[in-house]
């Protein structure tokens, strides 16, 4: 199996991973009334792109992580709201930076590190988000808050998820770590039977994703 293969099936993988898990916690959230839905999801998205990152070291391919899981929107959602697509595109594009420089200044060896690096870029997620809607995308959701408004969201909304980023960004690379060999035995085991079982996963999550959304 060729590398750029392998690339573009880790890629849908964890990319189906990321968007199977998202629809599935805003199920469950909407189903108990949980409104404070947005740090939750951060978390989520951190964990699986932190893992995946520990899996595919390429630059580019946390992003490429994000839009797959942005094609669950278009497919699941009946009604599309573009600032959630935005949403995980700009967290998986955030992390894709922080992860570059990360690696090319050595600062994914210690947990301290790692967890200041998730801590930071969640704020700037954040900010990034809610001004693109407010200012670029205008809309009137986030622009009638105004700049106070926004940066309210961003201190308490962004301050939660900023915490839980801390601690899932650790967790993720700590589990990438171990995937990773596994998944490189695998392949070693059969090309097809590998493929074919990476996208059977996806195939899996992005069922789970659809029926999460629609029922």
């Amino acid at each position: 199996m060729t590398e750029k293969k392998k690339l573009v099936l880790s890629i849908i993988l964890f990319g189906s991973i990321w968007g199977g898990l998202e629809a599935l916690g805003i199920d469950i959230m909407r189903k108990v009334g949980f409104h404070s839905s947005s740090p939750i999801l951060a978390l989520i998205g951190i964990l699986i792109l932190a893992t995946a990152r520990m899996v595919i070291r390429k630059p580019g391919s946390t992003l490429a992580i994000g839009v797959i899981a942005a094609g669950f929107k278009f497919l699941g959602l009946s009604q599309v709201f573009f600032c959630q697509i935005f949403a995980v595109v700009a967290q998986a594009a955030v992390f894709d930076l922080a992860f570059s420089l990360s690696e090319k200044r050595d600062w994914l060896a210690r947990p301290i590190h790692l967890g200041l690096i998730g801590f930071v870029a969640s704020y700037v997620n954040y900010t990034v988000f809610s001004l693109s809607q407010a200012y670029v995308f205008v809309n009137p959701y986030w622009t009638e808050r105004g700049l106070s408004g926004l940066a309210k969201w961003v201190f308490t909304e962004g301050s939660y998820a900023a915490i839980l980023s801390f601690l899932g960004i650790i967790i993720g690379v700590s589990l990438g770590r171990k995937i990773a060999p596994a998944l490189t035995r695998w392949q070693e085991i059969g090309e097809k039977a590998y493929g074919r079982g990476l996208l059977l996963v996806s195939l899996g999550f992005w069922l789970l994703g659809v029926f999460a959304y629609r029922f």
